[in-house]
């Protein structure tokens, strides 16, 4: 999938309306102005951020996993070396 830049927007829009300049004015709105100063109000649509593939997701879960484990992995030795009565 390609990102429409704005370079491809003014080109769009010098083809579709000759003699206006156009203004962006937010992330989806622009203002063309003629000539004579009449304005136009243009949207357009912004895509859809693409969903993260199989290994992402996986590493989106196994990574908090991996550090709670070990995390609770430190907590029993702790705990185990104060069953045993070792002074820390």
């Amino acid at each position: 999938m390609r990102k429409t830049t704005e370079l491809a927007i003014r080109a769009k829009a010098a083809i579709r309306y000759p003699g206006w300049r156009l203004d962006i004015v937010g992330p989806t709105t622009a203002v063309l102005t003629n000539m004579m100063g009449r304005r136009r109000m243009v949207t357009f649509r912004r895509r859809r951020n693409r969903r993260d593939g199989p290994w992402m997701r996986l590493a989106k879960r196994a990574v908090p996993m991996v550090i709670w484990g070990v995390g609770m992995w430190m907590v029993s030795i702790v705990v185990m070396m104060m069953a045993m009565g070792v002074e820390l």
